[in-house]
Parts: structure tokens; sequence; C-alpha cells
């Protein structure tokens, strides 16, 4: 490589902010604002290439040989593994063609197998074997598209060591700074802070971080912003920042109580600073804390009963308490209203809320318009298959034949032959294979073929159809042909059901017909087989070692109460198919889904991964190719862009789900008990985990039918994932509040004292001005007096006029989405971010699975009025685990633009949040974490939010969503702080 092999690369340098530097006209200045591509978005500034951004990594240059071998004091605790071996790590090459598109055909590099899942992070400009110990070169811009590495040695895998190992923090390491002011600052000088020079300053690092996935010591993966911008890294949590587009390291501001504890999350931490203006602080501070003997920290004296009939109710300790901080706070206010300041905040984006520069680069896996798939390539559909193939070529002519279904089980009644002896027969047509299970399946077959025969003949039918040996032997068309039975079915006479015990020609002691039927029932395969059935034909049991004279005869609409175990469901699809009622493609697809997830649950034998989704094939009229290589959530994503008319997918990611614990009891085959599906199998939850999707039970009890999307399911991407497009996004602040632009009513008295407020200082001036200079005249020093007087008087009434300019009703704000870690009063958020407590703020009643609300009728008779949940609830700590048994953690969103504040739960502080439908006059928002490594949105809950926020969104292009992040493999960090 030449003299580029020990360079450093900087993935921010300006040239990469252009990526097709070199093809820009020369007469074009790096500066101008052009119409291109590369301002793709409204909110873009592309006035001018950034500069380098100074990466936290980065620190001095690394000593020569003859100098002092500098030695970091930021050791790992003792016990801690430091002993690894440095892996021949090379990042691949990017491969970008000219038109700026990567050619990869997977979101990460080739030797990095890994979920979709896993965040991986790698410093601007830092080598995967840099020793934290040693000082880093300046970065350079690499030759090539290829990002060099360099070569040497790594302690760990942990990442974090360059975020500790900055001049910054050995410097408050060595002036030990943190014992010295930690008296003026507690939060900012913590014991476990570690510092920066860009925003937040003080910060805590993780106490986790995710492990390489690949075998490797690190993983690297990359990232293309919505600016063309390359970046490549190792793994941590990032977000889309709104103001240029890059991805930021994820830092969340949390309350005192957890800022106190050991971080145990993969994110950083701060603490909640007050953004409030200085002179709005100390006009309150006369009234902070003010002693009351029924209540020691009430805000009910404060703001609003600073009137005469306020004022009589105080008692002495009161006026004392106000007394003595009036005056100080006076001169304060004067000294700070002597310089210009922002007090009212900043209006950004037209008014609106932060946009999310987002765009996705790669091609879908299936698109809905194939023009848009890779190399164009068609999305493929099955032919319906009318009538049994087999039999028309055997009797020629065209001759179709009147037969009867034989519909069982081979799931411990009807065994097929063992997996090897299948193999075998594929390839070679037959097999020598006599195990156990071979000699069971021999005699079972027989056994049912004697059964069908004899049910054929008393049906007075020439044939019957049985997937023992109706089906193709070739393994391509075997394939197409199991998810063709459906159509056997519908052409069939009538249904047949044969049971019993697989190698028993009678039936065990206490099981009875029933109860094999039931266990039939609760197979998947099974069940459209009575759907599809002729309608008004009764179903005929046959039980192997019974009467086969007289068979037992069930009609369909009996299955519900008497076999199955979701009666009153299948009842309605019985009586869909049966002509007694009309559902809607949307009801048959939802109810037909929620029946096939309970008996797959229960342990039918997985084919394939997306056995349900070809089970419901069956009984829609679109009908994709099967795919051996889908997940179940791809099988029926492709499914339902095949038949989707009635947005169901859309509806589904609008769903917040709840586990609901299910008491049915069922047959084990094994121990001829019944067992209740509490006492899981682990092959149960398996199935369970693979079909989490399936669940549409919403916590707010809403069908997918109430919710009418807003946006659009354009493709199937990768590891479970769709391309969502149109929806409306908006960027989640966790690092900090903001001061807020409000807009309250203009009227006398509030501009009056904004003109003496702001007029005080020049009057103050002036009046010791002419005083001073007056030369013994006494009309001078009058006037000189009158400007003192009204000065002095207005320094005294500085307090009550600035919180009555500031105060008041808010008639419009700055919309803002801020969010915490953990909980707070409403008092307390409305000091962080006002600087009083003005009762602006109200909880949100029915916006999340944690919100409450009451009737209050202090005034109206039935007012809803939204509380604090946590007054209901006391995990106040938010612990709590998931559908998979992850953590849960009590976050807190603040919304400016409804002025409500929500609690929720959820795995992980969400950064993004998607507005994609409506229900029950309310906006689903579905709150999404960011995973930078493959550009994709996953969900972490939904909320419901008032439908005026429409107004203040902006939408967002087509983006990579995901129904579930799965957890990573964690490693614990064991940096202590300077």
């Amino acid at each position: 490589m030449g003299s580029q092999e020990h360079r450093w690369w900087n993935i921010e340098s300006p040239e990469e902010s252009y990526p097709l530097a070199s093809q820009r006209p020369h007469w074009q200045s790096p500066g101008a604002v052009e119409a291109t591509e590369y301002n793709p978005h409204y909110f873009a500034q592309p006035v001018e290439p950034p500069r380098v951004r100074q990466s936290q990594a980065r620190i001095h240059r690394r000593p020569t040989a003859s100098e002092h071998q500098w030695q970091s004091p930021y050791e790992v605790v003792p016990g801690y593994d430091t002993h690894h071996t440095t892996n021949n790590l090379v990042p691949p090459p990017l491969n970008y063609d000219n038109a700026g598109y990567s050619r990869t055909s997977s979101d990460h590099y080739a030797n990095s197998f890994v979920n979709s899942t896993n965040n991986v992070s790698f410093n601007d400009g830092v080598s995967a074997y840099t020793d934290p110990d040693t000082p880093l070169n300046p970065p350079v811009k690499p030759s090539s598209n290829v990002y060099e590495v360099r070569e040497g040695g790594f302690p760990d895998d942990n990442p974090y060591h360059l975020d500790a190992n900055t001049f910054l923090n050995r410097a408050v390491h060595k002036l030990r700074l943190k014992a010295a002011f930690h008296w003026f600052d507690p939060k900012y000088w913590h014991e476990r802070a570690w510092y920066s020079w860009t925003a937040p300053c003080s910060y805590q690092l993780p106490g986790h971080y995710y492990k390489s996935v690949s075998g490797q010591q690190i993983d690297i993966w990359k990232h293309r912003d919505v600016f063309r911008r390359k970046h490549a890294g190792w793994n941590d949590d990032r977000y889309l920042d709104p103001l240029d587009g890059r991805i930021e390291k994820l830092c969340v501001q949390t309350i005192n109580e957890i800022y106190d504890t050991e971080n145990d999350t993969s994110w950083r931490r701060t603490y909640i600073a007050d953004v409030s203006p200085w002179i709005i602080r100390l006009a309150y501070w006369p009234y902070s804390h003010m002693p009351n003997p029924d209540r020691p920290y009430s805000a009910e004296y404060a703001v609003h009963k600073t009137g005469i009939s306020g004022l009589g109710a105080w008692k002495q300790e009161q006026w004392l308490h106000v007394g003595v901080r009036w005056l100080p706070a006076c001169i304060g206010m004067l000294l700070l209203l002597s310089y210009p300041t922002d007090i009212s905040g900043q209006v950004r984006n037209h008014g609106n809320y932060d946009p999310v520069p987002y765009r996705y680069w790669s091609y879908p896996v299936t698109a809905r318009n194939f023009r848009e798939n890779m190399g164009e390539k068609p999305n493929s559909h099955f032919v319906r298959l009318l009538d049994p193939q087999t039999w028309i070529d055997r009797q020629g002519g065209g001759i179709e034949p009147t037969y009867i279904f034989i519909s069982y089980t081979a799931e411990k009644q009807f065994e097929r032959r063992c997996r090897q002896a299948r193999d075998d027969i594929q390839k070679h047509g037959s097999s020598d294979c006599c195990c156990t299970l071979c000699q069971h399946a021999a005699s079972d077959a027989e056994a049912l073929h004697k059964i069908a025969r004899h049910a054929a003949r008393k049906a007075q039918v020439v044939a019957y159809w049985t997937d023992q040996c109706c089906m193709s032997s070739n393994k391509d068309e075997l394939q197409d042909d199991v998810y063709r039975i459906s159509d056997v079915t519908r052409g069939a006479a009538k249904i047949v059901v044969v049971v019993g015990r697989t190698g028993q020609d009678r039936l065990p002691p206490g099981v009875t017909t029933f109860d094999l039927l039931k266990e039939w029932g609760t197979r998947m395969w099974t069940w459209p087989e009575v759907l599809l059935g002729p309608a008004g034909e009764k179903i005929q049991v046959y039980t192997r070692g019974g009467d086969s004279n007289v068979p037992l005869e069930i009609s369909k609409m009996e299955f519900p109460a008497q076999v199955w175990d979701d009666g009153e469901v299948a009842r309605q699809l019985i009586d869909n198919y049966e002509g007694n009622l009309t559902l809607s493609r949307l009801e048959l697809v939802i109810l037909a889904l929620e029946c096939l997830k309970i008996r797959v649950e229960k342990g039918t034998t997985k084919y394939l991964e997306g056995d349900m989704s070809y089970a419901l094939m069956g009984l829609l009229r679109q009908r994709p190719k099967v795919d051996p290589t889908d997940s179940a959530f791809q099988a029926f994503a492709r499914l339902s862009l095949a038949n989707d008319s009635d947005q169901l997918l859309e509806r589904m990611i609008c769903l917040l789900p709840v586990e609901e614990p299910s008491t049915t009891e069922y047959l084990d085959p094994d121990t001829e008990q019944v067992i209740s599906n509490r006492d899981a199998k682990p092959s149960d939850l398996s199935s369970k985990k693979r079909h989490y999707w399936a669940n549409m039970n919403d916590y707010w009890g809403a069908k997918l039918w109430d919710i009418e999307p807003t946006c659009q399911i354009a493709g199937i991407g990768q590891s479970d994932t769709v391309i969502l497009d149109g929806a409306y996004a908006a960027t989640i602040h966790w690092d900090r509040f903001a001061r807020v632009a409000i807009t309250t009513r203009e009227t006398w008295s509030r501009a009056l004292s904004r003109y003496f407020v702001r007029g005080t200082p020049a009057w103050f001036f002036t009046g010791v001005m002419t005083i001073a200079l007056s030369g013994g005249a006494s009309t001078t020093k009058a006037v000189g007096a009158i400007f003192l007087i009204v000065s002095l008087t207005t320094v005294l009434l500085f307090p009550m006029l600035i919180l009555h300019i500031y105060g008041g009703k808010v008639w419009n704000t700055q919309p803002w989405l801020f969010g915490f870690e953990g909980h707070m009063s409403l008092r307390k958020i409305e000091m962080k971010i006002f600087g009083f407590p003005g009762e602006r703020l109200s909880w949100a009643p029915y916006t999340s699975n944690m919100s409450m609300h009451r009737v209050n009728r202090e005034f109206l008779d039935e007012e809803c009025e939204g509380t604090d949940p946590l007054l209901v609830s006391s995990e106040r700590d938010g612990a709590g685990r998931g559908q998979e048994g992850e953590r849960l953690r009590l976050f807190t969103l603040v919304d400016t633009n409804t002025m409500t504040v929500t609690t929720f739960r959820a795995a992980r502080p969400p950064s993004i949040a998607l507005l994609c439908g409506s229900e029950g006059g309310m906006q689903r928002a579905v709150l999404c974490s960011y995973d930078w490594t493959n550009q994709c949105f996953w969900r972490e809950t939904v909320l419901r939010m008032e439908t005026v926020v429409l107004e203040k969104l902006s939408r967002i292009g087509r983006v990579r969503f995901g129904l579930r992040r799965w957890e990573s493999e964690m490693g614990k960090s064991f940096l202590t702080p300077p």
C-alpha cells in the first residue's frame, strides 16, 4: 500500500461532504448552493463543506522512541481479562460506484454475519488496533475507497477506551478538578463523570458495550447519511442529528436517582440541566421552596398567589422567606438586564418539530413494484391447481374425478418415514432404512390406505386423495404441491378425517376418538381442510381399530364447539365459508391468522419458517412463490403485499402488542395427559418467538380494521424488516432540554411591565449620571432623582414583573419532543424548562400504556383529567420485562406542542417518532430506536398522540422498519472515571 500503509483516515473530512467532488464543475465553488441531489431535504443547508470534526478520541501525536512513553491512568479493575489475541482485521472496501451507491449485497461486510439489531460503531479516525495508552496521529484522508487500519495492539474489545483516554479527562485526573469543584456543581463534577469538549460536556460512559459477533476482535460497520457522507465504525448507540444529519452518540439525560447509580446501559448518560434563563430563575427564586405548614414544597404561593388576596394569606415565616431573598434577586436581575440575552427561545423549522434527516440507500428484498427490485426481478406467484393432476395424467382425456379428501396428522398418529429415508427417496427413488420410525410408518400407511379405500367405497366415489401417495417425489415440485393442498381440498366431494395412534391397531386405554380428534384439530395444516371442504357436507371421522362401518359424523358448524379450542373466532370463519356470514378480506385474514397462530404455538412440526403464512395462503387468491429462505415474517409480508389492498402490514405496525397468558388445555400425545399451555415446551417457545409479529392483542383493544394507515409499505427488507414510505416523523431529543419559544397574549399590563423592565437599566444609569453631573443644579438633581425613584421602584418589583411578562396562558409554542430517563413531577419539569411552575404542562390522559386519568368534578361534572401514573403505581424505577425477557426502563416524553407529559416503558430510548396511522380520534405514534449499522428503525413502543400534531410534522421518505429489536451479546465495561 506504499506510503499510505500506516496513515489514519478521517471519515468526516470536508471532501466526503460531496461524494462526487471530483465531478463538481470547475466554476462551482465548494460553498455554492445548488438544487442538486446533495440537498434532498428542505431543511438541508449545504452552504459550505463542514470542517473536520474533532473526535474525542483524537489526542496528541504518538511519542517518538526518544520521548517519554506516557501511561494512561485509566486502567481496568483487577480481575478483568486483558489478554486478547490480535486478529488480522482489515475493513473491506466500500465498493461505491460512480453514482455513489454501494454494491454490496448485504447490510454488513461478508465476514461478519449478524442480526440486523446489532449496533456497531467505530469512532471517526480510530483504528481497531490502537492502544488507548498511546496517543493517535492526526487523521488524513484515504487515497482510495479502502479504509486502512493501523496495525498495533489493542487491550480488549471495549471501544470506550478511546472515549476515556482524552486530553481533557487526563487533565481532570491530573489536576484533581473533581475534588476541587464538586461543592460548586455536584452533578457536573460527579464521581462517575467523564468529560468532552462538545455538549453534553459532563456525562457517564455506558456500562455495557456490544461484543463482536464475527469472531474477530472488532466488527466494523458502514453508514451513509442523507448528505452522502460516509461513516465507518464500531458499535455504540447513536441517533440522527436533525441539525446536520450526522449520526451522533446517544446521550440520555436522567433523573438524579438514576444518575447516582452505576450505568448499566449501552448508551451514555448525563444529568438533567436547567435550561431556563437566569433572569427568570432569579425572579422565581424568592418564591421557590416557600415554607408552608401543610405542604413543604408547594407552588401555590408562588406565581398565582402574589396578588392582594394572595398576599393576605401569607404567614410570618413566608414573609420572612421572601423578604430575605427579594433584594439579592432584584440586584441580580438588574445586572442581567444590563446585558442582552435570549429569554424567549428560538423558533426553528418554521414552527415545526425537528425532522428526521434520513435516506435509505439499499435495495429491498422484494419491492411492491418489481421494477425496484435488484435486476428488476419479477415477483412470482403460484398458479392455482384446480384438480388432482396425477389422476388426470393417468386417466388421460382430461377426465376430472370425483374423490374424497383424506385428512390426518403425521404427528403421533400416522408417522412418516425418518428424515434420512425421505432424503434417500427424493434422491434415489427408494430407501432401505429399517429403523423403528420407518417400520411404524409402513404399518401406519397401510392402515391409512385401508381406511381410505373403505371410505371411498362407502362414499361411492372412484378415488381418494392423500398426500402420502398423490404428491410429487421431486423436491422442488413437492414443495409447491404442499402449498396447493388447499386447492385439492376445494375440489373434493367430501372430507374424511382418519385418527389413531401410531403403530397401534387399537386405541390406548382411556383415549377416545374425540380425544384424538381434538389432538388432530390442534395441528395447523388440518384446520384449513375443514374450512375449505364442501359446504353443507358433514365430515366423517374414522378411527384406526374402530368400527369403520359406523364413522363419526360431525357437521362443520359443530367443529368450533366440539373440536377446536378457539371456537368463538373459528365459528366466524366457518359461517363465512358456509355462506351464513360475509367477512371482508381484512377480517378473514385477521381471524385466520389468529387461529393459525394458536395451532403453531401448540407445537406443529415446522417444515419451513413461513409455514403459518403458507397455510394462510391457501385461503387467499394471490399466492407468492414459496421461498425456503424466507423467515416467518418475510413470508407473511410477501403474502400481504401480494393481496394487500387493505394495508394489513401498515395497520399491524401501529399496534402495541401485549401478551395474554393462555389457559388452554390439550392432550399431550407422549404422556396421554391433559396439560396447559402455561407449561410450554421449548419448541413451543421457539415457535412463539418466530411468530412475534402475529400478536394482534393491542393494549387499547383496537382491531386492525379500527386503524386507518397514513403510510404505505413499499417493500420487504432484510432480517424481518419492511420498507415504509410516507410516515410523519419527528426527532426526540434526549441529551438536554432547550428553551421553548412561547406566544402569550399581549395585554396592556404585560406591555407596560415590559416597557418598565426594559427601560430600567437605562433609567437607573441616567439618574445616577444626571445627579453626578448636576453640578449643584436643583432641577437637574430632581430630574435625576425621578429617574432613580422610578428605576429603583421598578427594580424592587422585578420578580413580580418578570413573572407577569413571561407567565400567563400559552397560545402557541415551538414544538419539541424532549425525553429523559426516569420520572419527575410536572412542577420539576416546568422548573427545568421554563424556570418557574406555571401549570402549563399536564399529564396525557390516554397516550401510553401507563397513562392514567380520572374524573375531576371541581368545576365540571365529568371532566377528564390526566394524572401522574406513578401516584397509582409504585414502580418508580420502571423495572419490568418485555415479551422476550428484556428489561424495560421507565422514560418520560415531553411534548411542547400539546404541552403534555407521558411516561412509558421501553428497552431503549427511542430517538424517532413515526406517526403511521389514526385510531379512535388519535394518531398512532411508533417510537423507534435507530440502528445505524443497517439504517433500520426498530419499534420500541407505541403511543397515541393528538391529531393536531400532524400540522407541525413533516413526512419522511422510505425508511427501513422492524417490529422487534432482538437483544445483542453485551460485554461489561470496567472503566473507572478520573
